[in-house]
């Protein structure tokens, strides 16, 4: 799991939040991959424990670009600010940890 750490420590240097955001794997229903929480004024980050790292990192970036779109999509988790979110944090992941 070193490149999720690394995309975890990435994704908050590259896209801070004027809230603290805290990411954390755990075992979580088996029908949940991950989810983006906000509570006492901060995120919380839930990723499934059991997915592989590569299915890990596809959930953190959209669990992210949920944080980053939070007080624009209030009606509508998936708006059209989520998309905009989704895709600039996605571009720059492929940027930086698949380039090289």
């Amino acid at each position: 799991m070193e490149t999720y750490k690394k995309v975890v420590n990435f994704l908050k240097k590259a896209f801070p939040l004027p809230q603290p955001v805290s990411v954390r794997r755990l075992f979580i229903s088996d029908n949940l991959d991950g989810d983006c929480q906000f509570k006492n004024n901060s995120f919380l980050i839930r990723i499934n424990k059991s997915l592989p790292e590569h299915e890990a990192i596809e959930c953190l970036i959209h669990e992210y670009a949920h944080a980053l779109s939070w007080d624009k999509c209030t009606n509508d988790e998936h708006c059209n600010e989520w998309g905009k979110a989704y895709s600039r944090i996605y571009r720059m992941f492929l940027k930086e940890f698949l380039s090289n």
